[in-house]
């Protein structure tokens, strides 16, 4: 199986791990199947999928099914969340009552969030940081009103040492829709056997029990 380097989600070290990788192991594993992943660009792995190089790839957005390459039901949801201080009581209820405030984020999130965020990275208080891990310590220390990340890549790197780390000094405010992302397949009747057995997998609470695993209890 192909994946590629993006923790909490798909983390390139001795165990191949992370939150979408784990899922898709575990369900295969419970099919029976042995799992051994590989890491290129997402974008090679689809050619080598469809391409019947490799039997399977994960994630994938926003994509359907087409000949010789399968696509499952959602994997796990990716949330790009708006943080700030609760303590500031912030309480934007649109991207654009972000405006005027300072802003961190990752590079190149302009082009995934649209054209009224495009807009605010044209602000001078607006940063993008090289390094996704520093994000969340920077909003704990104030050194920016906003910080946009995926939720559990901030919570993640936030409780990387300490996975009972508080977390009630963060607000969230949900103002960027969330994108799903599924396992993509060479092989249609195994990507119909993963999908039964993962509808199964989800009833267990195994999922639940794969996020805890990297970022703690959340509530």
């Amino acid at each position: 199986m192909l994946s590629s380097e993006g923790p909490p989600h798909t983390i390139n070290d001795a165990q191949n791990s992370g939150i979408d990788l784990d899922v898709v192991k575990a369900v295969l594993t419970r099919l029976g199947y042995d799992v051994k992943f590989h890491f290129v660009p997402l974008g090679r792995a689809e050619s080598l999928v469809k391409s019947s190089a490799y039997v399977a790839m994960a994630p994938i957005f926003a994509a359907s099914d087409e000949e010789r390459f399968y696509v499952s039901h959602p994997i796990v949801k990716y949330a790009p969340t708006v943080f700030s201080l609760k303590k500031n009581k912030l309480t934007p209820q649109y991207l654009n009552d972000l405006k005027g405030h300072s802003i961190i984020t990752f590079q190149g999130a302009p082009g995934y969030f649209g054209k009224e965020f495009e807009l605010l990275s044209k602000q001078k208080n607006y940063f993008e940081s090289p390094s996704m891990k520093v994000i969340p310590e920077l909003i704990r220390k104030g050194r920016y009103d906003y910080a946009v990340l995926d939720k559990y890549i901030f919570y993640y790197f936030y409780r990387f040492v300490d996975k009972q780390r508080d977390l009630s000094l963060f607000k969230e405010h949900a103002l960027i829709p969330s994108v799903t992302a599924s396992a993509g397949f060479s092989d249609k009747s195994l990507r119909d056997e993963f999908n039964r057995e993962l509808a199964t997998f989800l009833l267990d609470d195994g999922y639940r029990k794969v996020v805890e695993k990297y970022l703690g209890k959340l509530e």
